[in-house]
């Protein structure tokens, strides 16, 4: 039976599966309809998991997952309605909805969720609203970016998004420092003031 950080690793490697799946699909068999009917009943098997509590949303990946629920069937609306040019333009257009998805799910957590557009507690909320604007201009940058790069979704996508989750992990991995060498300064510093209230 696994255990809790092997089912919470399960549960993280599940929440990336649909872009991984829509991705690998794609490339496979040109066939973006099929890709992206997948892609979104995994996403939505996803979004399922985070209104049970199950798992607690990364949130880069809650922007993909949550484009991914709702650009499938509303580009297949706009077809049968007969807004076949508006359905096109939305399909030539993927790489920047996405990271635009992420950027607008970003500036919403931002603004109304404790962790801001975080999943890791910081030193205060200064350092909060910091490392949440480094991600968020980080998506700017993106969303300029898939616009210029063409085409290739491993280049116009798939490089932004690494970039995005780098610095995500980086900024993560700074704080956690910061806090370790915070909690160690305490520590060496208890023994020395229990030594002096002793003498006293």
């Amino acid at each position: 039976m696994p255990s809790d950080t092997q089912k919470r690793l399960l549960l993280e490697m599940f929440e990336n599966l649909p872009g991984v799946v829509f991705m690998l699909l794609f490339r496979a068999t040109d066939d973006m309809r099929l890709a992206g009917w997948i892609g979104t009943v995994l996403a939505a098997s996803v979004c399922v998991t985070y209104v049970r509590k199950t798992l607690r949303p990364q949130p880069i990946l809650l922007g993909i997952n949550l484009f991914m629920v709702a650009i499938t069937p509303l580009i297949e609306c706009l077809i049968l309605l007969g807004y076949r040019d508006t359905a096109t333009i939305l399909t030539r257009n993927i790489a920047t909805l996405v990271i635009m998805s992420v950027f607008l799910t970003g500036v919403v957590l931002t603004l109304f969720r404790t962790n801001g557009f975080l999943n890791y507690q910081t030193n205060g909320t200064k350092q909060r609203n910091t490392h949440s604007a480094v991600l968020l201009i980080v998506c700017a940058f993106g969303v300029v970016w898939s616009q210029l790069a063409g085409e290739n979704y491993l280049v116009s996508l798939g490089i932004p998004l690494m970039v995005l989750f780098g610095v995500h992990q980086l900024l993560r991995a700074g704080t956690t420092d910061q806090q370790a060498r915070n909690g160690a300064i305490l520590a060496c510093a208890a023994p020395q003031g229990s030594v002096s209230d002793a003498s006293a």
